[in-house]
């Protein structure tokens, strides 16, 4: 016979379950929504989240109904129905949890990528949602003369009732324990390897002095001599003919008559071989960094997948270790209940989701600041959306047609009279400079 709480606890109880629900499966029904309409959030650490949270979705229905199973009856299909969610999804989610440190221990020991992870998935499900639903299916066809039906009341809900308190340890709380001791030591090997792989990537961004000589460019270089005189005889050196720069024409002041015919003389030494040592230790780091670079993103991808799986671990304690104290202590004490330990496991069970719903959102937090952003402009008052675009637009358009600098580049280039291509001689920017001070004056 399961003791009994006095009225207003219960009604404590339940109002404590029902909240801790409702907010569970808002975090379920909000994962599963972004995950399916947002390709953003289809990234390989948010699968197992994805395909928990539909355990979660049930299991929160289950800790929803609260104590209206229990004044159903034990033999009421509400009290029974009840039992089966609990049963069944409760242990589905330390199931997903053994799932993602396996995929982490693959990852990380066995380099499995991310195609290979995903061809495991299937094996996840029948392991994380077929097991436990063939226990939760027999368990209601279970029922002796001596202790009745083995789904029953128990205090915050239906489900093994107190006369089966043993397979309460046995088929419920043991195997979560050893899931959640066999994650722990694949997360501990895991760990082991990662820190021993940063510590080799570390010493592999460092070269040795002595490789720097392995590889190296080669550089041609060939000398050219350009030799200018005058066909005839020797004139006084004038500046060339130069053009304006508002209509391209030759200027009036200079004229090509006053020049006699030249020829010029190119001559070119013999190509050299330039064998530079700083070019040589320079294209040999940038070669052994691109090594590195590849080997710190993969390094880099795992770390970021154990930091979500941990977390799902810490969760999983957190939900786990008040309601298995307050399980001990029933079958410690059959005759005594415990009103505290009751109202924890209140609150952490039923908080499942919620806990899942939070890691799986801290961790894509910039997918969500980039989508809310993205809301926001297309929401927005279409003159400041206008506004903005023409000041990017404007910035755009000065910087394309400026000359070597930014300064340049926002003035205006037909203020300075010069090319917009930045070409010509100084003696012509001066000319056409002058023509401009006197066509505005």
């Amino acid at each position: 016979m399961e003791p009994v709480l006095s009225l207003s606890q219960l009604h404590a109880l339940e109002v404590t379950e029902r909240v801790a629900s409702v907010l569970s499966l808002l975090a379920a029904v909000a994962i599963i929504l972004t995950f399916v309409f947002s390709p953003k959030f289809r990234k390989p650490v948010n699968r197992l989240i994805f395909y928990a949270s539909w355990g979660n979705l049930f299991a929160n229905a289950a800790t929803l109904i609260s104590r209206s199973g229990v004044r159903a009856g034990p033999n009421s299909a509400l009290c029974q129905f009840q039992a089966f969610l609990i049963q069944m999804f409760f242990i589905a989610d330390a199931l997903w949890n053994l799932a993602m440190a396996i995929n982490v221990y693959l990852n990380v020991l066995k380099k499995y990528n991310a195609e290979q992870l995903k061809a495991m998935e299937w094996r996840y499900h029948l392991l994380c949602y077929g097991t436990p639903f063939v226990i939760a299916l027999i368990f209601c066809f279970i029922e002796t003369q001596g202790r009745g039906r083995m789904y029953g009341p128990a205090q915050l809900w239906c489900w093994i009732s107190s006369d089966w308190a043993f397979m309460r340890i046995a088929l419920f709380y043991a195997p979560a324990w050893i899931c959640i001791a066999v994650s722990l030591t694949l997360y501990v090997i895991s760990g082991l390897e990662m820190a021993r792989k940063r510590d080799e990537l570390r010493a592999f961004h460092k070269p040795s002095r002595a490789s720097t000589d392995e590889t190296f460019p080669a550089y041609k270089t060939t000398e050219i001599d350009v030799t200018s005189e005058v066909a005839g005889f020797p004139l006084p050196r004038a500046p060339a003919p130069c053009f304006d720069a508002k209509d391209r024409h030759p200027n009036p002041a200079v004229s090509s008559k006053d020049y006699e015919p030249f020829s010029t003389t190119i001559s070119s030494s013999p190509p050299t071989i330039d064998l530079d040592p700083s070019l040589r230790q320079s294209s040999h780091e940038t070669s052994a960094f691109r090594r590195y670079k590849v080997a710190w993103e993969d390094n880099k991808a795992a770390i970021k997948y154990t930091k979500v799986a941990l977390l799902f671990f810490t969760s999983l304690c957190v939900t786990w270790i008040p309601s298995s104290i307050n399980r001990i202590y029933d079958l410690a004490h059959p005759n005594d209940v415990s009103y505290a330990l009751n109202f924890l496991s209140a609150i952490v069970l039923p908080l499942m989701g919620f806990w899942n719903g939070v890691i799986y959102f801290a961790t894509t937090r910039a997918i969500c600041a980039n989508i809310f952003w993205d809301l926001m402009e297309k929401w927005a008052p279409r003159k400041s959306s206008t506004k903005h675009t023409g000041e990017r637009r404007s910035l755009t358009t000065s910087w394309v047609g400026g000359g070597s600098s930014m300064t340049e580049g926002l003035v205006p280039m037909k203020q300075e009279g010069r090319a917009s291509n930045g070409e010509g001689t100084s003696e012509c920017h001066d000319l056409a400079g002058l023509r401009k001070d006197e066509e505005r004056f």
